[in-house]
């Protein structure tokens, strides 16, 4: 999986290409960003392009801890 740091928002993201490769028939596929949507990689081909993100979201998580007792 080759790794990119967004120039737009600077999250980290992966991608990679998965699939045959055919002679021909080949269409401009783009890594973008699955934060903010900046293409951050393009290339010629026939395999299908995978991105995936590498970094949580901002998001918080908040942990629910009802119904725990100190015993």
């Amino acid at each position: 999986m080759n790794e990119i740091i967004c120039k737009k928002c600077g999250m980290k993201y992966g991608y990679e290409l998965c699939g045959p490769v055919y002679p021909g028939c080949k269409d401009r596929e783009n890594a973008d960003c699955p934060y903010c949507g900046e293409t951050g990689y393009s290339t010629m081909t026939s395999q299908i392009l995978v991105v995936t993100k590498l970094e949580k979201d901002d998001s918080p998580i908040e942990n629910n801890k009802e119904g725990e007792s100190d015993e």
